[in-house]
């Protein structure tokens, strides 16, 4: 059988392959805390869906599983870190002081690529205080580079794409004593010569609905749900849930093709509001956040959906935060929306340019995404939208018929405006295309620079046409065209926003926006100690 490490580290971590005679598998689950730069608008505080899932695929199999979710167990704290930027929750050291002294399994979760730094850094610390633990790391990151990921951590094996079914199968060859990474489909290990060899992907899973529901007793959720925090607008306690998964499109921004390959499986819509149900009993949940790449890909089945919240006489809210497609939000799919409790939705044309949407593979027409717009905004929906600048390739010419775009969904009664700016995130087609041209280094820089695409003063082009200082003027130009075209065609908004902020209440991202900046500015005279790193003790309290 092949050993999973180098021969260097090789015989400190013997208990890797199995435990010991006697030895209980114990896992430990961590969601690292998060990046936060100082000057971004759009921080969220999230429940985290994912490994949420995946501990509960495990505590169904029966097996003793913690979850230190860094954020959650303390969110009012954050620690100064490098370029700018700050720590939010626990910090490193206080992360690794949270796990049992049994543990035989410590899995990271990996999300953005520009968090991957601290991520690795916080892996360092866990085999300093874990040697013999056997460490895999799992999510968006390590997908999209698995090879990078173990030759640069400390960690054992990578989790590819969906991961249940392979942690699963991971831990019972592990607790049997038998862990053999050759033969496990959808990982990425170190072999014994100190090379990383990545496996077949394993098949995504037909059988959505037999997925276990995400742990959630497991995770301070609680924290999550008195402030009213989650991926979409506070509208009370508000939970995570997923009603899809995959999407059928191939953006070449995007990594979904990677982490979840191509195929939409959407859940049965009665299962799943049984299980939208059992929050609101058991946590009192008010709002439901879902978390789907595309949620609305097939008409049919968000008819059903909705009409069965009204069979059930279900009174909630929901939102659809992440971005969707416009081709089945129609006049009577948006009012059915509206209907069932659906408040906020977000549309992702990404570009006004016919020329751009056909390069980025998006398939869609702009006046078919207006035609969507005015139908969500007649039926009472409250409507965002995301437009991305800086595309390689991309003219002044292709900017400015995004910005007419982006007026004309104004007009069309779109509420609120993102305009990001392309970062090439590992995973998508994009990413690829720029590297083997030469012009992506795999450092910390490049880490630190995606996040030029929230946050407007690291704006970064990859357009050859216009600069970085250029990209972030027209980014400013662009919002300001949305809104000023939004406020003198209808008026009363600013003034509703202002209302909205002095009673304490969101409908909209500005309103969302604005609250996080006002939070973010409260807590900056309480910053205090040295960057949270090496495993300092920091607190912001």
């Amino acid at each position: 059988m092949n050993e999973i490490t180098a021969d260097s580290t090789a015989s400190r971590r013997t208990e890797a392959t199995g435990p010991s005679p006697g030895q209980a598998t114990k896992i430990c689950l961590i969601r690292p805390s998060i990046v936060v730069p100082r000057h971004n608008i759009t921080t969220m505080f999230t429940p985290p869906l994912g490994l949420a899932y995946v501990a509960g695929t495990l505590q169904d199999a029966g097996y003793e599983v913690d979850v230190i979710d860094a954020v959650g167990e303390s969110l009012d704290t954050r620690h100064p870190y490098d370029n700018d930027c700050f720590l939010y929750g626990l910090s490193p050291g206080q992360t690794i002081e949270r796990i049992d002294p049994g543990c035989t399994i410590i899995g990271v979760a990996a999300g953005f690529s520009f968090e991957w730094p601290p991520c690795r850094e916080l892996v360092a610390l866990i085999r300093e205080r874990f040697p013999h633990a056997l460490l895999i790391g799992g999510g968006e990151h390590i997908t999209a580079m698995p090879e990078p990921s173990l030759s640069e951590s400390e960690l054992d094996i990578g989790i590819l794409g969906e991961g249940e079914e392979t942690v699963l199968t991971l831990v019972q060859m592990y607790a049997s004593g038998k862990l053999d990474p050759v033969v496990i489909e959808g990982v990425v290990y170190k072999a014994k010569d100190g090379t990383v060899v990545t496996n077949q992907r394993r098949a995504r899973t037909r059988h959505i609905d037999g997925i276990p529901w995400p742990a959630w007793n497991l995770l301070p959720i609680e924290a999550y749900l008195e402030r009213g925090y989650g991926f979409g607008i506070n509208r009370g306690r508000s939970m995570p849930v997923m009603a899809s998964r995959g999407c059928p499109y191939q953006c070449t921004f995007c990594s979904n093709p990677q982490m979840w390959t191509t195929r939409w499986i959407p859940r049965d819509a009665d299962l799943l509001l049984d299980e939208l149900e059992y929050y609101q009993r058991e946590f009192g949940a008010e709002n439901f956040d879902f978390y789907d790449l595309t949620a609305i890909v097939k008409k049919s089945w968000i008819v059903d959906f909705c009409r069965k919240i009204k069979e059930r006489n279900l009174t909630f809210t929901w939102q659809l935060p992440s971005g969707t497609r416009s081709e089945a939000i129609d006049q009577e799919v948006a009012e059915l929306l509206f209907e069932s409790g659906c408040r906020n939705l977000s549309y992702s044309p990404e570009s006004g340019s016919p020329t751009v949407l056909k390069r980025i593979k998006k398939r869609i027409t702009t006046d078919a995404v207006l035609a969507s717009i005015k139908s969500s905004y007649r039926a009472g929906l409250n409507v965002k939208c995301n437009i991305m600048l800086g595309f390689p390739g991309e003219t002044y010419k292709e900017v400015r018929e995004s910005l007419g775009f982006a007026m004309r969904m104004a007009l069309a009664g779109a509420y609120d405006l993102s305009i990001w700016a392309f970062s090439p995130y590992p995973g998508s087609e994009l990413f690829d295309q720029i590297y083997q041209q030469g012009n992506i280094k795999l450092d910390n820089a490049y880490y630190d620079s995606l996040r030029s695409y929230a946050d407007a003063s690291m704006t970064k082009s990859y357009s050859e046409n216009f600069s970085d200082r250029n990209l972030k003027i027209m980014r400013i130009f662009g919002l300001c065209l949305f809104y000023g075209t939004s406020w003198l065609y209808r008026p009363g908004r600013p003034f509703k926003i202002l209302y909205n902020l002095y009673r304490g209440k969101q409908e909209s991202r500005a309103e969302m926006g604005i609250a996080n900046v006002l939070r973010r500015n409260r807590l900056r005279s309480e910053v205090v100690g040295q960057p949270a790193r090496q495993g300092e003790h920091q607190s912001a309290h």
